[in-house]
């Protein structure tokens, strides 16, 4: 089969070259081309140099840091206008998605022979404690607000035949997994294990992950504001019923009266605010929508 392994990177590229050695060796049965996104790079590009000498390494850089769920979006606009193969394997490059388990996703795809993307699901993780914590934290927050569950990431492989539905999708842009899930994309899930990174620190901060979480979320803003105002009319409804049966049952004196009152217009309020957003939100699909493969090419150094 042949394969384009697809690879953002921001100042990764000592994670790259071994990262590439540890691929072909896995995929040696494979025809492998390798499509490293860089997000606007300043560091290690000299050893970037010596990647591009490789005939099956091919970089695409872009003008400024997007950060990695944009550069996803760039790089498959770019192989859905570019190029032909059967699959793309979407992975990180700083090895925490381990070749092995990218053998385990192409072998799949194999057997299972169904356009349908086949996703790395997480269930066992190498992460501190703290994140891990976090991590359940935010999958938890994304279960309540949106009704959905993801155990996935980035790492997955698309069959070509779907790519150009996945580009046509808006809010690839701001979340590549939460997006397949908005869009109802044929899926599977095999069961993997993250593996810890091959050279250096980690880049992602506190603040980059909870940017991360929050985007994947805001994916699913109506359904998220349906439900918050759900939770706000549930509320409405039992103070006022609770307000009702103190008055006509019980002796509550004046200012108790007033605190619930107070409560029921503080909570009617932030129903109406979020029927406002709501109704603003919906409003906005008569709007056409903004298509990543319609202006990928403005975030690289490609002629327009």
């Amino acid at each position: 089969m042949k394969i384009h392994i697809l690879i953002p990177i921001f100042e990764d590229f000592s994670c790259i070259s071994i990262l590439y050695k540890r691929l072909k060796n896995a995929l040696s049965e494979h025809m492998l081309q390798f499509i490293i996104i860089d997000d606007g790079s300043y560091n290690e590009l000299e050893i970037k140099s010596k990647l591009e000498s490789h005939e099956d390494i091919e970089f695409l850089t872009l003008s400024q840091n997007i950060g990695h769920q944009r550069s996803i979006a760039i790089g498959l606009c770019y192989l859905s206008e570019n190029k032909k193969f059967d699959f793309v394997l979407i992975m990180d490059g700083d090895g925490e998605d381990n070749p092995s388990d990218a053998v385990k996703l192409v072998n799949h795809a194999a057997k299972d022979n169904e356009d349908k993307i086949i996703f790395a699901r997480r269930d066992v993780r190498s992460e501190p404690t703290t994140f891990k914590i976090g991590y359940f934290v935010y999958r938890l927050l994304f279960r309540i607000l949106t009704g959905k569950n993801i155990k996935f990431g980035n790492f997955s492989l698309i069959p070509y035949g779907l790519l150009n539905r996945i580009v046509g999708i808006p809010e690839i842009w701001n979340h590549y997994a939460s997006s397949i899930l908005i869009a109802g994309i044929p899926r599977s899930e095999i069961s993997t294990k993250r593996s810890g990174r091959i050279h250096g620190r980690p880049k992602m901060n506190l603040q980059s992950l909870l940017l991360h979480g929050l985007s994947a979320i805001s994916v699913f803003g109506d359904i998220l504001l349906l439900r918050v105002l759900a939770l706000f009319s549930t509320l409405l409804l039992s103070c006022c019923g609770f307000n009702l049966y103190i008055m006509l049952f019980q002796q509550p004196s004046f200012v108790f009266i007033l605190i619930l009152w107070m409560l029921s217009c503080i909570t009617l309020l932030f129903s109406f605010g979020v029927l406002l957003l709501l109704l603003v939100k919906l409003s906005l699909r008569s709007n056409r929508p903004c298509i990543p493969k319609t202006f990928w090419k403005n975030f690289t150094k490609l002629p327009l």
